[in-house]
């Protein structure tokens, strides 16, 4: 009998969970789970059943005021053929005006332990976007007040 994705989710998010050393992980019942790594990191994963497959994503800021066109050309450089983000994609949510970075997990996952190595992939390189980021917005912010 063929497992339901939500359950298969819970058992990879279970396993995570005793890697990390944490009690418990699960979805919600919004399909949804969150983790927090470094204080910083927020972690997101949601299951898109309607696509069989799970989601992972990161903000990692606030899409500037100052200098917006600059950091998004730079971004989107970065993100032609995945260039600069270790295969992963940059968006903007519209909504909360914040840079996010994702991918995606086809279900049923070939390998759980595969998934945990691509989910750490995903977390050193969220932290080295926030960083990337902060220095794009610095630099614009510097640019900006010295054009003033």
């Amino acid at each position: 009998m063929m497992m339901d994705l939500r359950s298969e989710v819970n058992q990879i998010l279970a396993r995570l969970a005793k890697s990390l050393r944490l009690e418990q992980l699960s979805l919600d019942n919004n399909r949804h789970c969150m983790l927090m790594f470094d204080d910083k990191i927020v972690l997101n994963l949601e299951l898109d059943e309607k696509f069989s497959q799970l989601l992972v994503y990161a903000y990692l800021g606030e899409v500037p005021l100052v200098g917006r066109e600059n950091i998004f050309e730079k971004l989107l450089e970065t993100n032609f053929f995945w260039n600069g983000t270790n295969g992963l994609t940059i968006a903007i949510d519209r909504q909360s005006q914040t840079i996010v970075i994702m991918t995606r997990f086809p279900l049923p996952l070939p390998n759980s332990g595969a998934f945990e190595e691509s989910l750490a992939d995903f977390v050193d390189t969220t932290e080295a976007w926030m960083h990337k980021l902060a220095s794009m917005v610095q630099e614009a912010e510097e640019i900006s007040l010295a054009d003033d």
